[in-house]
C-alpha cells in the first residue's frame, strides 16, 4: 500500500501506474508494432531538476510540459530542440495532466488534490486553484468546446468538474460519481487516467489504467449520466489519450508505445489499427499534437534518466 504522507511519495506511485506489468492482449498481438524512422525529433527539458515530466499540451504554436516534482511548466517550439521553463515550480504544486484553452493552461495536480489554471499571457501570476480535498490523485483533464473542465481521479471513483462559468476566483468544483459502473481498486492502485471529450463535452471517454478498459460517459442534459464499457481490446497500463483524425490514440508506458484505434458504432466499439513504437520512447505517459508532430512525454519513472525528454514523432 502506498503511504500518502508526502507529495514526493505519492508521485512515486505514478511510476507504478506508468509501468503496470502486462502482456499484450490477444487482439494486440495481431498488430505488429510499427517503428518510427530517424525523422523523430527529441526535445530536451532544460533544466531537468524539477522531477519527472508527465503532462503535455499545445496551443498551435508552442507546446507545454509539466514536472511532477514541483509543478514547473516548460514551453517549447518545434524548431528548437531545447525546452525552457516558462513558469517556475513552487512548494505544494505538482503538474500531471494538462490542456491549453484560449490562453489558459489547465493542470491536474496529482496527489495535491488541486487543479491549477495558469494565464499564459501573464505566466508570473499565481494560478487559479481549485481544491478537491485529500485522498485522491488528479491525473488528467479535458477542456470542452464550451469551456467546461473534467478531471479524472485515479484513487477516488469520481470525475471532477469545473463549469465554464466557475473558472474564476472563488469558483466551485463539483464531483460526478462513476461508481458502480467503473470498478475501482484501492490500496494505491491507479484506476482512471486519460480522458477525451466528444460532442462538445456531452460525451467523455476515459481509460482505466488497471484493467485497460475504455469507458464512455454520456450526459443527458438533465443532470444524469450513462456509463458503458467500450467493446475494445484491453490496453492495461493505458495512460494519456488523444483523438486525432477520428482515431483514438492510447499511450502506454510498458510496452512503450502509441496504440491507434478506430472508433466504431457511435464510439461503442474500437479496434486496433496500429501500434507505433520508437527507440527514443522511455516510459511515455501522454501525447499532444502540434502541426506534423505527436509530442510524447518520456516520463521515464522506471529509471529517471536525465536529461528528461519529449519525443516528436512524425504525424502521418
Amino acid at each position: 500500500m502506498i503511504r500518502r504522507t508526502t507529495v514526493a511519495v505519492m508521485v512515486a506511485g505514478l511510476a507504478a501506474a506508468s509501468f503496470v506489468a502486462s502482456a499484450p492482449a490477444g487482439a494486440d498481438s495481431a498488430h505488429h508494432a510499427r517503428h518510427q524512422s530517424a525523422k523523430t525529433t527529441v526535445y530536451t527539458l532544460d533544466d531537468s531538476t524539477h522531477g519527472n515530466p508527465e503532462g503535455v499540451a499545445s496551443d498551435g504554436k508552442y507546446f507545454y510540459v509539466g514536472a511532477t516534482g514541483d509543478g514547473t511548466i516548460y514551453r517549447g517550439r518545434l524548431g528548437h530542440k531545447t525546452v525552457h521553463t516558462i513558469i517556475p515550480g513552487a512548494p505544494g504544486r505538482v503538474s500531471v495532466g494538462m490542456k491549453e484553452s484560449h490562453g489558459y493552461l489547465y493542470v491536474a495536480g496529482g496527489p495535491t488534490g488541486k487543479i491549477f489554471v495558469y494565464n499564459l499571457h501573464h505566466p508570473s501570476r499565481a494560478p487559479l486553484t481549485f481544491d478537491t480535498g485529500a485522498g485522491g490523485f488528479l491525473n488528467d483533464l479535458v477542456v470542452t468546446r464550451y469551456g467546461d473542465v473534467y478531471v479524472t481521479d485515479s484513487f477516488r471513483p469520481m470525475l471532477w468538474k469545473i463549469g465554464a462559468d466557475q473558472v474564476k476566483p472563488g469558483g466551485m468544483v463539483t464531483s460526478i460519481s462513476v461508481s458502480p459502473e467503473i470498478p475501482f481498486a484501492g490500496g494505491g492502485a491507479f484506476n482512471l487516467n486519460g480522458i477525451v471529450a466528444f460532442k462538445g463535452g456531452r460525451e467523455l471517454m476515459v481509460v482505466h489504467t488497471g484493467n485497460g478498459a475504455l469507458y464512455r460517459i454520456r450526459f443527458d442534459g438533465h443532470g444524469g449520466r450513462h456509463i458503458t464499457r467500450v467493446h475494445a481490446p484491453a490496453l492495461v497500463g493505458g495512460d494519456g489519450l488523444l483523438v486525432d483524425k477520428g482515431r483514438l490514440i492510447v499511450v502506454r508506458g510498458d510496452p512503450a508505445s502509441l496504440t491507434f484505434l478506430k472508433l466504431e458504432r457511435d464510439r461503442s466499439r474500437a479496434k486496433i489499427l496500429k501500434v507505433v513504437t520508437d527507440p527514443t520512447l522511455r516510459g511515455p505517459s501522454t501525447v499532444a499534437r502540434l502541426h506534423d508532430r505527436y509530442l510524447v512525454v518520456n516520463a521515464d519513472f522506471a529509471t529517471s534518466t536525465k536529461p528528461f525528454t519529449v519525443s516528436g514523432l512524425r504525424r502521418s
